[in-house]
């Protein structure tokens, strides 16, 4: 048999995956309903009590920065959280719930939940700010934070091919979605779009996870694709802390209607705030 008809054989696994717990598609059938209210939320999360520990792990992380200690879940949406955000920290939480990445000694979760984190509060705030009529505050955020959702389906699905491919990847100073092909055929996009696509995710996560490494993507959501780049290659920058080189992305911020004057404090702010944001990473990946 050859690689590509095994790698092919491979991937159809992803549609024999678990499937969701009725709990947890009641839940995210509710996040993705724009008109439900605070109570009904908070009575189908309380069903889950790993993810009510989860968020209520964050409204209590220094990122939020609350005095006084939050112990009820309805509290941590009204005081620190908000119905948005937690309708987006949720959909993040449950699907990582969902996959075991136990097996792939190289892949560190809470890394992988930093990266996604700084790229939803990017995008999230950089939305607000730039007010541009194809892109949504709180479906950007919740796009960076589940962008990379393929990779820890990668790691549940081939534990060992993806190990291989994290540490090519480090060697190499490659590139993890060039390794993953290497190795398994698809890269954490493909995977990441089949995989919402299983789990009935809205179609428009389905389509920017799918075709975010697409260079020939010319669809609908082809301004959100280009926007939710450009916040990875920033979220990068601030990770690596590589301050003088974020000029040129900047750059191209602004040709959605923004400016560096107003762009940059955005970036300084979240800088400012990495050791915080890493314990509500730490929150998010059970650590």
């Amino acid at each position: 048999m050859t690689d590509t008809r095994r790698n092919n054989l491979k991937i159809c696994t992803v549609k024999n995956l678990p499937e969701l717990p009725v709990s947890s598609i009641n839940i995210i059938a509710a996040v993705n309903n724009p008109d439900i209210d605070i109570e009904e939320l908070v009575a189908l999360i309380s069903i889950s009590p790993v993810l009510t520990a989860r968020l209520l792990g964050l409204a209590n992380s220094a990122y939020f920065g609350h005095v006084n200690k939050i112990t009820d879940l309805r509290t941590a949406i009204i005081r620190v959280l908000g119905l948005n955000l937690v309708k987006c920290l949720a959909l993040g939480i449950l699907l990582n719930l969902a996959l075991d990445t136990r097996k792939c000694p190289r892949f560190i979760s809470e890394k992988l939940w930093m990266r996604s984190l700084v790229t939803a509060i990017l995008s999230h705030k950089l939305c607000l700010l730039l007010r541009h009529e194809n892109l949504t505050p709180s479906t950007s955020y919740t796009a960076g934070l589940i962008l990379n959702i393929g990779l820890v389906a990668a790691v549940h699905l081939f534990p060992e091919e993806t190990d291989q491919a994290l540490s090519q990847a480090e060697q190499n100073s490659s590139s993890i979605s060039e390794e993953l092909i290497r190795f398994i055929g698809y890269n954490q996009y493909e995977i990441g779009g089949l995989l919402l696509e299983h789990w009935h995710l809205p179609s428009v996560y389905q389509t920017v996870v799918k075709e975010f490494k697409n260079g020939d993507y010319v669809g609908d959501e082809v301004n959100f694709v280009a926007f939710l780049t450009i916040c990875v290659e920033l979220a990068k920058k601030i990770l690596a802390e590589e301050e003088q080189e974020v000029d040129d992305l900047v750059l191209q911020l602004e040709t959605f209607g923004g400016s560096a004057k107003t762009i940059k404090p955005i970036i300084s702010d979240i800088r400012a705030n990495k050791d915080k944001i890493y314990l509500a990473a730490l929150s998010i990946s059970g650590k």
